[in-house]
């Protein structure tokens, strides 16, 4: 599936107009400025206007480059098609340069390479070096669309050298774009996100309309590609919002139809169909062939989805005719789409040569080869051949894998998996299947805390997770392990004991999810769940527990895993399967564990020195938003008086800056609390924060730079609204907080999945840290406090005080 439209953004010279221009020079001048701030309409009038009054070809060509930005390649074509003479050889070479531009256009690419090499060949002999950055430009493009990357990056690379050295600051940011818009197509997205994001500064300076809506489209490809449907989601949009205004019908197609690729993902088909067939009338009309061959595909791939194959075919058969007329490599896709259409209508032999022959042709574009790898698993599967079909999910699984690795940035290696994270989910169900299931545990587990465990691991590398290794782990730690996989078709839950590991099925992910939004809205309504009529909860339970009964019985240990959705389900909260008339949390001791994995290596803890305690929080105000915590200063000085002096360090009021925690060296303490407000920041999970008084560095202390202060403490509790993730990746689990300081290498965090009032949380923190310094176990001691909650008369018995607050395990 295609995603990004291309992103040239036409180069001119800045010149300044009167408000009235009456002469052919002071017009022309007008539509260049107008061009360049993204106002195509009224500089085509300009430039029309110009033309009446001189029939000229500097004005021809000012026209026809309006047009080719604006998509409208045939009328270009008409005003380029004068006959009459040239005024000057720098024209020459312009007209030259966008006839190469309208074959580029019209996807005649070997026409397009001559005309350019001979545009620029004009430019060098009239020493022109802004013409021949054009040029470049435009040869950068052509030769990104050839599939030939380091020529393209030479030529824009040398672009922006010659718009330097001229100073022309809107060329400069053009290739900028560019630049980012090849690395995109490269899947180099670290390097095309930084690309972008700096053009688009650059064209918001230089008010640019069309070039910041080009960068914040391409911005939106880039997070598409690495699985933030979210983020992109709002970077189509308001692309499309802006070329609408802008009156762009051609740029306006190209993020129309990306919007139809993220409500595809959602499944949402019949608002996809309409967006698609929007973008697939716009691209027709300017004529551009690679376009129109993208939301012929998508459209395809839907009517596959739909089961209708023969207006997939329809559509398929006319996208791959148009890619092929063109020598594009793109056709990869539909000729996937050809393999899915044989297997939908039972031609397996079909199907099988159409995959055999697309996985034995390299492409550089991972998407489509492991929508391949895995249509021939399906296929395999179907055709009864499990070997062969494992050998492909394998294969699969390691390109992802190779791809992940690849990445440098966390935030890409968290949305790259999320994007991906259905072939896993292909696999175990296929190993689960055919009766494999410890190899499908194994494999689930493979997928979970990749990032996580990259910082919190130790040189000698991931251990091997393997079920007699947990059924070890559960005889050594004394618990249960309760191990949840959500998926569309079908979940599951393995349970995990000192001597056995059990499968059981659990219902598709929509239908727990839709259950989890139901009780959490319960909750954070400040109902009891054990008084209500609503049945979510012990729905849910009956659902999550229930297989897992007798295992849990009789006051058990367990640590859980969670998946997806229920990252943001406190298990306690939810009734107890056994006696529905109490809570979870009166039965059992919960931690829970992003991935198993972690805690096999056994880290060392400071057991059994006097417990040292870094205590943050009671800040002076940083902004208005963030007012003082009323009851903060009373958690703290409950906490401390159990401390010597030797044993404790506070930052409180202006001190309890973010610099001042780096320079505390938190390393050195078994114990960290912070008692502050936190922003949970969705979009950008690593942006989450604890704010703190105000520094010199200013007043959050982010989770992407909390994670980079490297700790030892055996427990780091968040005493803060939201601290446990604000956002839930697939296999990484809920990031945020909690997820940073696991991963600077604290063995344990406390953390909160909602909001609480600052009283109930400052009652139950006194309690939980007495309990602890009187020698009980993190998760006894804050199990013990929520139970005093509980048994109170008052409104604190609830889950929403006592409920929000989990301890997340890093090691045991």
């Amino acid at each position: 599936m295609r995603c990004a439209g291309f992103l040239l953004l036409v180069a001119i010279c800045i010149s300044c107009g009167r408000r009235a221009p009456a002469s052919p020079g002071e017009l022309y001048d007008q539509a260049r400025r107008l061009l360049r701030e993204g106002n195509p309409k009224e500089a085509l009038a300009r430039a029309d206007a110009g033309l009446s009054l001189e029939q000229s070809w500097r004005f021809r060509l000012l026209k026809a480059e309006i047009l080719l930005n604006s998509g409208d390649t045939s009328v270009a074509t008409e005003v380029l098609a004068s006959t009459a003479p040239i005024e000057t050889p720098a024209l020459q070479a312009r007209l030259t340069m966008d006839r190469g531009w309208i074959q580029y256009r019209v996807s005649d690419y070997s026409g397009a390479d001559r005309l350019l090499a001979l545009a620029l060949q004009q430019a060098r002999s009239l020493k022109e070096p802004l013409l021949e950055a054009e040029v470049e430009i435009r040869r950068g493009a052509l030769l990104g669309r050839m599939q030939q990357p380091k020529e393209a990056e030479s030529s824009l690379r040398r672009a922006f050298s010659l718009a330097s050295d001229g100073n022309d600051l809107y060329l400069q940011a053009v290739v900028t774009g560019n630049l980012g818009y090849l690395f995109l197509n490269s899947y180099r997205y670290d390097e095309a996100i930084f690309w972008l994001e700096k053009a688009h500064d650059e064209f918001t300076r230089l008010g640019s309309a069309d070039g910041v809506a080009r960068a914040r489209g391409n911005l939106g490809a880039c997070y598409y590609r690495l699985g933030d449907s979210e983020k992109a989601m709002r970077y189509f949009s308001d692309a499309e919002a802006r070329f609408r205004a802008i009156g762009n019908r051609s740029e306006q197609q190209t993020w129309l139809g990306n919007i139809g690729n993220v409500l595809l993902d959602r499944e949402q088909y019949q608002a996809a169909i309409e967006k698609y067939q929007g973008a697939l009338e716009a691209s027709r009309a300017a004529g551009a062939k690679d376009r129109t061959g993208w939301w012929l595909n998508n459209l395809a791939l839907i009517s596959i989805q739909l089961k209708d194959l023969d207006a997939a075919e329809r559509y398929n058969d006319e996208a791959l005719a148009l890619e092929q007329s063109v020598g594009d490599s793109s056709d990869f896709y539909p000729r996937v789409n050809q393999a899915r259409i044989a297997a939908g209508r039972k031609q397996y032999a079909k199907a099988e040569k159409l995959y055999r022959e697309l996985l034995e042709k390299p492409s550089a574009d991972p998407t489509p080869v492991l929508e391949a790898e895995s249509g021939m698993a399906e296929l395999l599967v179907e055709t009864d051949r499990p070997a062969e079909a494992e050998a492909r999910f394998r294969s699969a699984i390691v390109g992802i894998e190779n791809r992940r690795a690849s990445l440098r940035r966390d935030e890409f290696k968290l949305s790259y998996l999320e994007s991906l994270i259905r072939f896993y989910q292909a696999y175990v169900d296929f190993l689960v299947t055919h009766g494999q299931i410890e190899r499908a545990f194994e494999i689930a587990e493979a997928s979970r805390a990749r990032l996580l465990d990259e910082r919190v691991r130790s040189a000698a590398g991931r251990p091997s997770v393997s079920a007699a290794a947990l059924r070890k782990l559960a005889r050594s730690s004394g618990s249960v392990l309760l191990v949840y996989w959500l998926a569309p078709a079908r979940s599951f839950l393995w349970v995990i004991t000192p001597d056995r590991l059990q499968l059981h099925v659990l219902p598709p992910e929509r239908e727990i999810a839709a259950l989890v939004d139901r009780y959490r809205a319960l909750i954070e309504k400040l109902r009891d769940p054990l008084e209500t009529e609503d049945p979510a909860g012990q729905k849910l339970a009956a659902m999550l527990l229930g297989p897992a009964r007798e295992q849990i019985a009789g006051g058990a240990r367990v640590i859980a895993v969670p998946d997806r959705s229920l990252h943001s389900l406190n298990l306690e909260t939810l009734p107890d399967p056994a006696n529905p008339l109490h809570y979870l949390i009166e039965r059992v001791t919960l931690s829970i564990a992003p991935a198993l994995g972690l805690l096999l290596e056994g880290r060392k803890s400071t057991a059994g020195k006097p417990p040292s305690i870094l205590l943050v929080g009671d800040v002076a105000p940083a902004a208005v938003e963030y007012p003082r915590l009323p009851f903060a200063a009373r958690e703290m000085d409950a906490i401390e008086k159990h401390f010597t002096k030797e044993r404790s360090s506070v930052l409180q009021g202006a001190g309890a800056t973010p610099q001042a925690y780096r320079s505390a060296r938190p390393e050195q303490f078994s114990w960290i609390h912070f008692a502050a407000h936190a922003s949970a920041n969705r979009e950008s999970p690593l942006d989450s924060a604890l704010i703190l008084a105000r520094g010199e560095t200013g007043y959050a202390l982010s989770a992407r730079e909390a994670m980079k202060i490297p700790l030892r403490a055996d427990l780091v509790t968040l005493s803060a609204c939201r601290s446990a993730g604000s956002r839930i990746y697939s296999g990484e689990g809920s990031v945020g907080l909690s997820w940073a300081f696991l991963r600077a290498g604290a063995r344990s965090v406390i953390a909160g999945l909602w909001d609480v009032t600052d009283l109930s949380t400052s009652n139950l923190m006194a309690d939980f840290y007495g309990r602890l310094l009187a020698g009980a176990t993190p998760n006894d001691a804050l199990r013990q406090a929520k139970l005093e909650l509980i048994k109170s008369k008052s409104a604190y018995r609830k889950p929403f005080y006592w409920g929000p607050f989990e301890l997340y395990l890093g090691a045991l």
